[in-house]
């Protein structure tokens, strides 16, 4: 992939073999092997870097695109769901290749808030999300519950990409978040103007915003219901565009068993996932809020905004049932 970048480069510039080898001082042979991937990365990074300031990139993320590229990347896939679905459990997973969580969180928020607000241009916000992956290092895994926002930008822009869609059903997803969001002085929520990507945007610290939220849930019951069916419909018409071979979709509560399938998906030996990664992230804060409301009431709204979706993905599975547990 170097070798193919490099030859394009050169290319562009008009240049031959021969002028572009006696300008970096290695012989032209040695070039013509580079640019036909008879030497496979890592290249000799002297090269590499008198290659690179050879073309004299003019955006950051071309330079860095150019360097990472130096490297035998297995496989690119990205992990989208919502906050609590097991983006961090996917990232420890996958801890034996390049992989991370919620890279470059709060600016991709803040970029993806003003593009939704028509703050900027598609040309600005596709260019951050390209800017973002070269920052990343060109990661093998990339996890983020908002990926989901630019899925069709990176499957555009790499058609070797995978996705590993994770989806919750809504009764533990809502328990859950709940218990994430109103957990005193939790770092993760932003606090002023910064946008959080959530359905509620309270400041951090704002321990009695928590505990109306708490005690009047009924109220607020809505926004989280509606944002689980917006989004995950989003995400799912997303990925069905794709090549059934690009993508899987996996309920959260089956991470553990469906670790070859995702090994399959980008390739790889499932013996080299670590399995016992697969429930990472456990709330240490727990509110059940689903507990002290009335279950007619939460069956209504359940029904409301989730049935259509529970129905494809988690037929069957029930209020009640959850209450149980």
């Amino acid at each position: 992939m170097l070798g193919r970048y490099i030859y394009s480069l050169r290319k562009k510039r008009s240049l031959t073999r021969e002028e572009l080898a006696s300008s970096l001082g290695i012989s032209a042979d040695l070039l013509r092997e580079i640019e036909e991937g008879s030497v496979s990365p890592p290249i000799d990074t002297k090269i590499v870097f008198k290659i690179a300031d050879r073309f004299r990139f003019r955006q950051s993320q071309d330079y860095l695109r150019f360097i990472t590229l130096n490297r035998a990347r297995r496989f690119k896939a990205y992990v989208v769901g919502l906050v609590k679905t097991g983006t961090v459990s996917l990232a420890g997973i996958f801890g034996n290749y390049w992989a991370d969580h919620e890279f470059n969180q709060w600016d991709t928020h803040q970029m993806i808030h003003k593009y939704e607000h028509n703050l900027i241009s598609f040309a600005e916000y596709r260019d951050f999300v390209m800017k973002r992956d070269a920052m990343s290092g060109y990661l093998e895994l990339d996890s983020a519950h908002f990926n989901r926002h630019y899925l069709d930008i990176i499957a555009d822009a790499y058609p070797e990409a995978k996705f590993i869609f994770l989806i919750r059903d809504c009764f533990s997803w809502v328990n859950s978040f709940v218990n994430y969001f109103t957990e005193p002085d939790k770092e993760a929520i932003q606090a002023g103007p910064e946008w959080n990507g959530l359905p509620f945007d309270l400041r951090k610290g704002d321990i009695e915003a928590k505990r109306k939220l708490i005690e009047n849930f009924d109220q607020y019951i809505d926004a989280p219901l509606s944002f689980w069916a917006r989004e995950n419909l989003k995400m799912l018409d997303k990925c069905r565009r794709l090549p059934n071979d690009r993508f899987l979709i996996i309920r959260t509560n089956e991470i553990n068993d469906k670790i070859e399938k995702m090994a399959g998906l980008v390739g790889v030996d499932p013996n080299t996932l670590i399995r016992e990664r697969s429930h990472l992230n456990k709330a240490s804060y727990h509110v059940n809020i689903l507990k002290s409301l009335d279950p007619q009431f939460l069956e209504e709204k359940f029904g409301m905004h989730c049935s259509s979706l529970m129905n494809e993905f988690f037929p069957g599975y029930t209020l009640k049932d959850f209450l149980a547990r």
